[in-house]
């Protein structure tokens, strides 16, 4: 398109606010803008001998057509610019991270034992005559840095933070105050959404003060959490005089151990607040904001300054996807502004005065939204010299430091895929995404353990990581069946039933006389003659029966899983865990029970099902019903020993790292480590390539290939492999010497 015809695009806009899209000639939104007088700010970009930067010059290059949506103020206009970005996307727009990259702290002031959690949105919370019914802190990107900020105040303030819905019921009259201290007394709470046992073990080391168990009441637990609330705030000195003061008063009390308690939390507390840099005590509460581009990115650094402390910093990226591909320079301004919208809509708290590094064209216009959100004003200032100046400086240096930091994870990324592509190469494969590395551990043939660690486009997924306790070897050294196990027990999950004419389904009338021989024939100490043929399925191969197991309801709030049977030439193949999945999912009910003998709990244990200290009564009075009435089976159950097991369905979701097929096993070892596992996959019927690496001289052992491959010392493709065998190896090792000095505290 010519020119004058591109000039032309703005004559039809009107002169009045609003937001402009521009488009290319596929229809694809380039770039959306706001102006004050759309057409006035459209023509600016077609004027003749106008000097634009590289990167608006591009965008004009691709621009064949304008639209427009007019709107009644400039404020609008901005608003409704913002809302356009994050639905279109357009790549010459400065796009902040997905919201998921954000946390929150959020506290439930409406609750009576409020929950402090971390969430990854802000969502808007109706309010009370009392205040809000949510409190936020945020948003904050290094979610790690999030969870070891509560894991310290955890310890200063203990806070509950389980998921139990707990409200207090005080037995007397409203008209009367709550009592500002209990004895536990569970008849004071009702506590919903049963989601864990407790009280739990933080109740017991201190680090909650069990507002489930009625131990401590509404306004006492809502102090201890204001506390929280007032040091994520900055108002570490209000928080300091209050602890001294409880201090003195239990010391003048006589209460030397709460006196010392309250003298470490003191101390705990100077110590974290020593970390923090005092700028000036009459400051007002003020954002310092600063950037950096580099990559394609924009690198923005945030310090938060609070009482006249700076209490925190922040750091977000921002993309530019344009500036990947051309090397354009970046409107500073626009970037600025873009980032200023972006944040602070999605900002928890916004100060009094916000520091910047460029003078902004709308800085009005962000003041009169910043101010409505905030409920007062806001100012936005654009300071030349001086120590606000320096305070922008030094958010620069911060923000040049987190690109580094993002530069060398991308350089990191970007080695990785060569690695990658180098392996496919000598492999001869087409994909690598997954690979699965695998080593065994010991010590002295005691507490065997194997390892499984996933590489993903050439990086660690730690996520996937997966360890096993090993059972079929004890007592002596046997890598190969110890490589095995671990392998049949990864790679189970992604085994077909063998060939497709297993069928698991009801049983005929022929099917439960087989059934009932069966159990007579086997002795089931547990199970009893009165079974009946609803409650079964029965797995077949053929015509042939090849396994079984019921499932009833024991009671109204029981449902028992029993009588699982599976042939002998087939255990060991999973066959039993299908028939419990069909069992089940037939019953529809959240928690399955069973009772089995001492030995079989691994074997339960495995698949989901955990052992419970208190069975539900109706089980307990079965087997001593069955122990009265059949002295044989009284013996049975005496000789072999009895658990109580319970599962818990919506607790066992489907694993996604067992559920995810590799595209290559790397095996720890030689020639016979790669045999087993050829074996382990011959018997599961996978096809899956495996390779073992072996550490003498770093030999690459393949299948069907008599001569070990040799890389030379440096390429790419053998420090992968290298790098996955010693991250399972460090992973392998690491989760014996935990069992070991486990095993070492219960002796």
């Amino acid at each position: 398109m010519k020119d004058l015809a591109k000039k032309d695009l703005a004559k039809n806009l009107p002169a009045t606010p609003g937001v402009y899209k521009m488009i290319d000639r596929e229809g694809h939104i380039l770039y959306v803008g706001k102006a004050k007088d759309l057409q006035k700010r459209v023509k600016t970009y077609f004027q003749k001998g106008y000097e634009h930067s590289t990167r608006t010059r591009k965008l004009i290059e691709n621009t064949t057509d304008v639209d427009f949506i007019q709107t009644d103020s400039e404020l609008e206009a901005l608003l409704l610019e913002n809302n356009l970005i994050k639905e279109l996307k357009p790549r010459y727009n400065i796009l902040m991270k997905d919201d998921k990259s954000y946390v929150y702290i959020k506290v439930n002031w409406a609750e009576d034992f409020p929950r402090i959690r971390v969430v990854r949105e802000r969502t808007l919370e109706k309010t009370e005559s009392f205040g809000p019914r949510a409190k936020y802190f945020g948003p904050k990107l290094a979610s790690s840095k999030v969870y070891e900020t509560l894991r310290i105040l955890k310890k200063l303030f203990p806070f509950r933070h389980c998921n139990l819905d707990i409200k207090f019921n005080p037995p007397h009259s409203t008209l009367h105050p709550q009592p500002l201290s209990l004895s536990p007394n569970k008849d004071l709470v009702n506590v919903t959404n049963k989601v864990i046992d407790y009280p739990c073990l933080d109740y017991y080391i201190k680090r909650c003060p069990g507002p489930c168990i009625g131990a401590i009441s509404p306004i006492e637990y809502k102090k201890i959490v204001q506390q929280v609330m007032d040091f994520l705030d900055g108002k570490n000195d209000e928080l300091e005089k209050s602890i001294k003061k409880q201090m003195t008063d239990a010391a003048e009390q006589k209460l030397f151990e709460k006196a010392a308690r309250l003298r470490d939390k003191l101390f705990a507390l100077q110590s974290i607040i020593e970390r923090q840099k005092i700028t000036d005590h009459d400051r007002k509460d003020t954002d310092i904001i600063n950037f950096s581009a580099d990559l394609g990115r924009v690198f923005f650094n945030i310090l938060m300054i609070r009482g006249g402390k700076l209490v925190s910093q922040e750091n977000f990226a921002l993309d530019a996807l344009e500036m990947k591909e051309i090397d354009a320079p970046i409107d500073l301004v626009e970037v600025l502004q873009s980032f200023l919208l972006q944040y602070y809509e999605r900002a928890a708290d916004i100060p009094k005065e916000i520091l910047v590094s460029e003078e902004l064209e709308d800085r009005t216009t962000l003041e009169k939204w910043l101010a409505q959100k905030r409920g007062n004003q806001v100012h936005i200032l654009n300071p030349k010299k001086g120590e606000k100046n320096k305070l922008l400086e030094l958010s620069q240096k911060n923000a040049v430091s987190f690109g580094k930091q993002f530069r060398i994870r991308w350089l990191s990324e970007q080695r990785g895929q060569t690695a990658l592509v180098r392996l496919s190469e000598v492999l001869k494969k087409i994909s690598l995404k997954r690979i699965e590395g695998y080593d065994i551990s010991h010590l002295g043939g005691n507490e065997t353990v194997g390892s499984v660690v996933v590489f993903e486009n050439g990086l660690p997924k730690s996520s996937d990581y997966r360890h096993f306790k090993l059972r079929t070897v004890d007592g002596k050294p046997d890598d190969y069946r110890s490589m095995e196990e671990t392998l049949m027990r990864r790679l189970k999950y992604l085994a077909k039933n063998e060939g497709n004419d297993i069928q698991i389904k009801m049983l005929t009338k022929k099917d439960f006389e087989e059934v009932k021989r069966i159990v007579k024939k086997e002795r089931d100490a547990l199970s009893t003659d009165n079974f009946e043929k609803k409650d079964f399925l029965v797995a077949k191969k053929g015509n042939k029966l090849i396994g079984f197991g019921r499932i009833f309801a024991l009671d109204p709030k029981v449902t028992l899983l029993m009588t699982l049977w599976v042939h002998s030439s087939l255990r060991g193949e999973r066959l039993g865990y299908q028939i419990m999945d069909k069992l089940i999912a037939k019953s529809k009910c959240k928690r399955i029970y069973i009772n089995c003998r001492k030995a079989l709990e691994d074997y339960y244990a495995e698949y989901g099902f955990i052992a419970l200290r208190q069975p539900p009564e109706a089980m307990k009075k079965r087997i001593e019903r069955i122990m009265k009435n059949n002295p044989q089976k009284k013996r049975i159950i005496e000789k072999y020993g009895l658990i109580y097991m319970a599962y818990d369905v919506k607790k066992h979701k489907p694993d996604t790292s067992f559920t995810s097929k590799p595209n290559l096993l790397v095996i720890d070892g030689g020639k016979g480590q790669l045999n087993t596992a050829l074996l382990a996959l011959k018997r599961l019927k996978l096809e899956i390539p495996v390779i073992a690496l072996a550490k003498r001289l770093e030999e690459i052992y393949l299948p069907d290939e008599k001569a070990p491959l040799l890389l030379e010392e440096g390429d790419e493709a053998l420090k992968l492999l290298q790098r996955i065998r010693d991250e399972s190896h460090r992973f392998a090792v690491t989760f014996q010497r935990q069992l070991h000095q486990k095993n070492l505290i219960h002796q």
